[in-house]
């Protein structure tokens, strides 16, 4: 072989070798991998030894198809787990017992919260009923060129949170706030409970007039104009729209003119209960 004959053999040889060298392997994707098909088997010996070790009768457990098919039922060490053999063998299906476990789970957790949310209700409606004909009053002085108007001072949340204090023996627990009407409201005297929660669910923008509607064709329905009732249902209708403010903690709203007042005071649930109270003249 000539030498040139020999270097352009060594060129190609060379040019083969770099090309596979600069080949693209096979990414994951394109390689096809074979999962064994698994089945659920009930156990019907004792397997201390052998591919499933320290594996007793009566457990359930996932096994390769073929294992299955060509060793263990066979032999009579396992049994395919139907409904039919859990029933024949005696024992329940895991998996089924787990989920009534979880359901049951879920129906005490759902219990508890009705039973809470029942005794929020009971709260706020026991404290409405309570304060239904009652008024809280704060003295103060007035300014002498403008007597309808307190000077020096104002009335805020605290001092309506101290007064139900002194006066009532209500103490408001942290998360129990109390919001304030920032005007007088005329004729509060006259009012009855359902126009008050009107006015206090306006606080929050909601409209009471539609609120109001629905509750009376609710009475409507039901031939029953009661009071009390339309109430509580006010209280559930403003619980549902309290996630839109912020109602954790007590306004920052200062009033300073005499007359009649309305305060809404927020316990846990988000139930409300309207107050009544009045900024007279020292």
């Amino acid at each position: 072989m000539s030498s040139a004959a020999a270097a352009s053999l060594r060129n190609g040889l060379r040019r083969s070798i770099l090309l596979q060298q600069h080949q693209t392997p096979p990414t994951p994707t394109s390689i096809t991998i074979r999962h064994k098909h698994q089945v659920r088997v009930i156990l019907t010996r004792d397997l201390p030894e052998g591919q499933m070790r320290n594996i007793y009768a009566g457990e359930v457990h996932n096994v390769a198809a073929g294992y299955a098919r060509n060793y263990l039922i066979p032999q009579k060490m396992a049994v395919y787990a139907t409904p039919r053999n859990f029933e024949r063998c005696g024992l329940v299906d895991p998996e089924i017992a787990a989920k009534e476990e979880e359901e049951k789970a879920a129906q005490q957790i759902a219990s508890q919260e009705d039973e809470e949310e029942n005794k929020d209700l009971t709260a706020a409606d026991i404290l409405r009923k309570y304060l239904r004909n009652k008024m809280v009053k704060l003295i103060r002085n007035v300014d002498p060129n403008v007597p309808t108007m307190c000077h020096p001072g104002h009335v805020s949340a605290m001092n309506i949170r101290d007064k139900l204090s002194k006066q009532l023996k209500i103490d408001l627990e942290e998360h129990e706030s109390i919001q304030i009407r920032n005007e007088p409201v005329a004729g509060l005297e006259e009012m009855d409970e359902k126009e008050r929660m009107q006015l206090i669910m306006n606080m929050d923008g909601v409209s009471g007039a539609a609120a109001g509607a629905g509750l009376d064709a609710e009475a409507e329905a039901e031939g029953e104009d009661n009071e009390g009732e339309s109430a509580a249902a006010f209280e559930a209708a403003a619980a549902d729209e309290s996630s839109s403010t912020d109602e954790t903690k007590d306004c920052d709203t200062k009033v300073k003119q005499l007359g009649d007042y309305l305060a809404k005071i927020t316990l846990a649930g988000g139930y409300v209960v309207p107050l009544h109270f009045r900024i007279e003249r020292r």
